[in-house]
């Protein structure tokens, strides 16, 4: 069993960390430096430069530490996470031989983050400017363009341990020494340093130093050299790694001397540019002047083999090139056991197993360590025969920075069992099962829970129990180590979970424009941040229509576009580190929202007996995005015999319903909702036995997509009765602004009548102050009194008053009746378009109460439910979209319909007159109870039929 040898030429604690350390941000185990005489730096808490610089009340900047630093005094530097500290630092403060001032970024017990020094300017990040006795370890420095670490007229310095960061601002072309030592320094030690590409020199030692150590370095694609010592007496470079040199990689050269063994420098076969301007340099040089003062013995020249040999000489001595260690060796003796022509491992790995790397370094090389650049022991490789020298035959270093390590298996019975619960749990690691590739035994098991309590250590066999008091996550470490020193390190999670799962919650509303406009079938669910948002590791938003998405940490929005109107069940489902879920859940009604249309008469045509009139898209103006229904006025005329029309979605089966009841000799007019998927088209069908002309005007779409406005339903209340009002005029009625109606309003909603008629005429009803924009009224016959629902689009900028139009050569009492209108507001409805049924008939029992069969009696009040069937929903419905029908009347008189439960208002929603069939639409406000009245204010009893186009909903989530 082999053994490792004491250190030569620098005495260094073992530090165990997991693997092979990239270039950066590696966490490590490192002892405790100091109790009274350590001063903090950290800047990530509260913090005063004007302090102590204690645990408590640390410096918030590393040259207020330096600053007052004393002999024996430790200075840690503390980070959350990879934290840099801008500005240059210049410590003059020194320590002695026997108390040292030492500079540490090292994390307290195992893992964390280094902490970072960034410059400023041109200046190095760090100066040290005539100090001795300093040592400087375990710290991040970022590249900036210029020199990062400065060593000047010093001696006694080591710098252990630093991690050269390229800086992402940096000039590709290369610039600047990662580590200088000027000519005033001495006794200086660079050891096990990570080096990144963009510096034009790694370590660079200038003329008239003295006693420069360069060891167990890495320096990747120097661009003006790797390692160079120029004039250095006692310059030791010693199992270094430098990897792809755009020049000469290690070189000794002014008169320097010393010893150059344990390197290995790999070339890439780099082309020559202006950020590698000497990739056919030798890959070692040591000028005439140095070359009978240099030794040099057991260094890795990495040119490549064959095919892939790189066009560059390994050696320059004395001036002169050798293109292999032979030619050196046989022209000048050195490099006696110097091996070149391979493919080398990358800088960042160990030398792959049976490398000739392995076990073959001299270990008595000046400078040479006992571990590695990532702190692992130099261990024997019982697979590779020993070919190295010094201290014994037995125990050789392998060549360059980085030690071929035992691999050893840990096993996932080794982890914690189990790796999670409720806290307080237990926990129990084994330690009897681990195995190593090279056989060697398994002497120890250290564990580092990660919850801040002290790391336990113990001999493998027993196991490790362990209590997690406090909910969270840990990050543990087990590291195991063979008998030669070689370890592993795995870092488990461990989960202590809070009690109860984190609760969930979830909202949502349509989304509205900055006009306050509605999108009412484009939802925007808001999901908050979970209490223990740190327990939850899954989020899962599903829209109740067949789609889902996952949701990233923390506080959300997300919106979604429903495909069609309808009620939907949204459901988020939260899932936490222990695999438990919560959901919580949001009911989104998807509607449609009003977009008002100036009403123009677009189609004119005649209607053959029992004939279908086909409307495209287009003509009903529905051919935009999400347009799900039209609101349509038609007039029909010229009627050759009496008879109705059904208004319905071309490509569906036509309804058994009405929309328009005619007969010859009159005029009839009335408003209607109609759906327009799948097609886009709607269908008119005549259900005479001869031909009648429409006249067909659209008035407002709704649509799911686009952004529009809701509605609302008013009690009605009487705005108008005019007495007589002379054929041919007008009379001027203030609606928005009034009654509750807002000034913005976009349409209101008016049932309009002529009474007291002397004469045959019609009702136009128009926004003040347009022309060509008004909604034609119902039509009469002299002495008829006739009704009709209006949808009143406004114009923007009129003064929110409508003009009422008597079209008749006689004077007509006319009256108006508020019953809603549609605003830019989201505290409205939005409407949910159903295929037209006939939900009441009185002559079949339909919709009547038990389903009893009778005529609405003269006075008499008639309960219709409205919701929970036929698609409209149980709850949140504030109206319905009626088409009510009188057919046959003997007698003359009016309906009222209105919400039950509220008093009957004062208004007409039909007129009939005896023996003339009559149809009008009805936007009705539906009671609490999901039922509205109807109420016949004749004399005599009539057959009623409602037809349901569709209902408007609480907008957006019930």
């Amino acid at each position: 069993m082999h053994r490792p040898r004491p250190a030569v030429g620098l005495s260094l604690a073992v530090i165990v960390v997991a693997g092979v350390v990239s270039g950066w941000g590696t966490g490590l185990a490192v002892a405790d430096p100091g109790a009274a005489g350590t001063l903090y730096v950290n800047r990530d808490v509260a913090c005063s430069d004007s302090g102590a610089g204690t645990q408590s009340m640390p410096f918030c900047t590393v040259q207020a530490a330096a600053d007052v630093v004393e002999p024996g005094q430790t200075v840690r530097i503390e980070s959350s996470g990879n934290s840099t500290y801008s500005g240059s630092v210049t410590l003059t403060r020194s320590g002695t031989k026997d108390a040292p001032i030492t500079f540490t970024g090292a994390p307290l017990g195992t893992g964390g983050s280094w902490a970072e020094l960034g410059p400023t300017g041109s200046a190095p990040a760090l100066t040290l400017k005539g100090v001795h006795d300093v040592r400087v370890e375990s710290l991040g420095v970022r590249y900036s363009g210029g020199d990062a670490v400065s060593v000047t007229g010093s001696e006694g310095v080591t710098l252990d341990r630093l991690s050269f960061r390229r800086s992402l601002v940096a000039d590709s072309g290369g610039r600047g020494t990662a580590v200088t030592v000027d000519g005033a320094s001495s006794d200086v030690i660079v050891s096990r340093n990570w080096i990144s590409s963009g510096y034009a020199y790694g370590v660079r030692v200038e003329p008239g130093a003295a006693r420069v150590t360069a060891t167990t370095n890495v320096v990747t694609t120097p661009r003006q050299g790797g390692i160079v010592a120029t004039g250095t007496s006692g310059a030791d470079v010693t199992s270094n790694t430098v990897t792809a040199p755009c020049a000469t990689g290690i070189s000794l050269d002014g008169g320097s001397s010393g010893a150059l063994e344990n390197n290995v420098v790999v070339s890439t076969g780099a082309q020559q540019s202006a950020t590698c301007p000497a990739p056919t340099a030798p890959l070692y040089a040591v000028s005439a002047d140095s070359a009978g003062q240099v030794t040099g013995d057991y260094n890795v020249a990495a040119n490549g083999i064959g095919p892939s040999a790189r066009p560059r000489p390994e050696y320059s001595w004395a001036d002169a090139p050798y293109a292999t260690t032979a030619a050196l060796r046989d022209a000048t003796g050195q490099g006696a056991h110097d091996i070149d022509g391979l493919n080398a491992p990358s800088a960042l790995t160990a030398p792959y197993e049976h490398s000739p790397f392995i076990d073959s370094a001299d270990a008595d090389a000046p400078g040479e360590l006992t571990t590695d650049i990532n702190g692992a022991p130099r261990v024997d490789d019982p697979l590779v025969a020993d070919t190295g020298t010094g201290t014994g035959t037995t125990t050789h270093p392998d060549r360059g920075a980085v030690e071929r390590q035992d691999t050893i298996a840990v096993p996932a019975d080794d982890m914690p069992s189990p790796a999670s619960g409720v806290a307080p749990f237990v926990t129990s690691v084994r330690t009897d099962d681990a195995t190593t590739s090279w056989g060697k035994p398994v002497t120890t098991y250290s564990v580092d829970f990660g919850d801040g309590s002290a790391p336990v250590t113990a001999a493998a066999g027993p196991p490790i129990t362990h209590t997690y008091a406090t909910p969270g996550t840990y990050a543990a470490t087990i590291t195991v180590t063979d008998i030669d020193g070689s370890s592993h390190s795995v870092r488990p999670q461990v989960v202590a979970g809070t009690a109860t799962p984190p609760a969930t919650s979830l909202s949502g509303a349509a989304v509205t424009n900055s006009h306050g406009q509605v999108a009412a079938g484009d939802a925007l669910f808001t999901v908050p941040e979970p209490a223990n948002a740190w327990e939850v590791v899954g989020r899962t938003l599903a829209y109740g229509d067949g789609t889902q998405d996952n949701l990233a940490g923390g506080a959300q929005q997300v919106e979604h576009q429903y495909p069609a109107p309808g009620t939907y069940t949204a459901t988020l489902t939260q899932t936490d580190l222990l695999g438990r879920t919560t959901t919580a859940k949001a009911t989104f009604n998807a509607a449609d929202a009003f977009l008002p249309i100036t009403p123009q008469y677009d189609t004119q045509k005649t209607i053959p007996a029992h004939g279908v009139l086909k409307l495209s898209a287009a003509t009903v103006k529905a051919d935009s995005d999400g347009v799900d229904a039209a609101q349509l006025q038609i007039v029909a005329g010229a009627a050759k015999a009496s008879g109705s029309l059904t208004l319905y979605t071309d490509g569906t089966t036509r309804p058994g319903t009405s929309t328009i009841s005619f007969e010859p000799g009159r005029t009839a007019t009335n408003e209607a909702t109609v759906k327009v998927t799948p097609t886009g088209s709607v269908d008119l069908y005549n259900g005479s036995s001869g031909p009648v002309t429409v006249n067909v005007a659209t008035i407002g779409l709704q649509s799911h997509t686009q952004f529009g406005r809701t509605y609302h339903p008013a009690t009605p209340v009487r705005l108008l009765d005019t007495g007589a009002v002379a054929g041919g005029h007008s009379v001027t009625l203030a609606v928005s602004g009034t009654h509750g109606v807002p000034a913005d309003a976009n349409a209101v909603v008016l049932n309009v009548a002529a009474t007291t008629t002397k004469g045959s005429g019609s009702l136009t009803v128009s926004p003040n102050g347009t022309i060509n924009s008004g909604v034609t009224g119902p039509y009469w016959t002299t002495g008829q009194s006739a009704s009709g629902q209006i949808v009143l689009p406004m114009i923007p900028l009129t003064d929110g008053k409508v003009v009422l139009h008597n079209s008749s050569r006689s004077s007509a009492n006319l009256v108006a009746d508020l019953v809603g209108w549609y605003g830019p507001s989201a505290s409205g409805s939005g409407f949910q378009p159903v295929s037209p049924v006939r939900i009441l008939n009185t002559r079949t029992g339909t919709g009547t109460t038990g389903g009893k069969i009778a005529r609405l009696g003269a006075h008499a009040t008639l309960k219709l439910k409205v919701t929970g069937a036929h698609g409209v929903p149980a709850s949140g419905v504030n109206a319905v979209d009626l088409n009510l029908t009188v057919p046959s009347p003997s007698g003359s008189g009016f309906l009222v319909a209105y919400a039950d439960g509220t008093s009957r208002p004062g208004v007409h929603s039909v007129d009939f007159t005896a023996g003339h069939a009559v149809a009008n639409r009805a936007l009705v406000k539906v009671g609490t109870d999901g039922e509205i009245d109807l109420y016949n204010a004749g004399s005599t009893s009539v057959d009623v039929y409602a037809d349901l186009l569709g209902d408007y909903d609480v907008c957006p989530v019930g």
